[in-house]
């Protein structure tokens, strides 16, 4: 005769409650995607160490509408989902987890289809302890060769190795998405003689078109976002000199 056990509430798992430095938020992706500065543009305002970072980007095809090609590389794992697409390897509702080393590009049929979209998040983890290495890697469009290998520190806030200038300061109201300012440096680096010319085959490269990704855009407004806080501290200090003065 078998007896079934009992499980009492308190020994079921529980949700843990919430991180008080991280407070609960919901964002409609189509809301903030409508209104992003670039690809791969985090949704939420938390990218500490031990964060779960969704990232949305839009893609959308045009005449002459060019996203190039290259490979990311990240020591922490990638999720990819589709939140709707036309044209598109990558169907509406599809979930694809990426290898830490995999290649990205703009993964419409036809970019130059004005019809062809897709609406997606990557979702990227920081990890909780250790240092974070990410690169962006461009290759030989005629021999397949390694032209570019940008590696950078991706060490999240609240690590030891975390560098606070790389991300906009100490004092910084907002930080620096580190995923962007490498690959705004990437594209940078792509873009000059020796990171067109194929060392093997002597091949000499289209230019990467940073536009369509929008990353120099994005680093550049948070730049901004960050000077723009210091000044205004900055006034709040200043003494006042326009109070009105009375004359005999």
């Amino acid at each position: 005769m078998s007896t079934i056990r009992q499980t009492a509430v308190e020994e079921t798992r529980k949700i843990p409650p919430p991180d008080p430095d991280r407070e609960p938020l919901k964002a409609n992706v189509y809301e903030r995607m409508a209104k992003a500065a670039a690809q791969l543009t985090p949704l939420f305002p938390y990218d500490d160490a031990g964060a779960i970072v969704p990232c949305g980007s839009v893609i959308v095809g045009g005449p002459g509408q060019d996203y190039g090609h290259f490979f990311h590389w990240n020591t922490a794992c990638e999720v990819v989902v589709s939140y709707g697409s036309s044209g598109s390897v990558l169907g509406s509702g599809q979930v694809m987890a990426a290898q830490n080393l995999h290649g990205v590009n703009s993964f419409l049929r036809d970019q130059e289809d004005p019809g062809s979209f897709a609406v997606i998040v990557v979702t990227q983890h920081q990890s909780r302890d250790g240092d974070q290495s990410e690169a962006m890697i461009a290759r030989c469009t005629n021999c397949a060769e390694e032209i570019v290998r940008h590696a950078y520190d991706a060490t999240p806030f609240g690590l030891p190795g975390f560098d606070a200038e790389r991300h906009g300061g100490e004092d910084a109201p907002v930080r620096q998405f580190a995923t962007a300012v490498g690959s705004a440096e990437f594209v940078r680096l792509r873009n000059t003689e020796e990171g067109r010319t194929c060392g093997k085959c002597g091949h000499v490269n289209d230019a990467f078109s940073g536009t369509p990704w929008g990353w120099p855009r994005q680093v550049a407004q948070t730049r901004v976002a960050i000077d723009a806080h210091r000044v205004l501290r900055a006034a709040a200090h200043r003494p006042d000199t326009t109070r009105e003065v009375d004359h005999p």
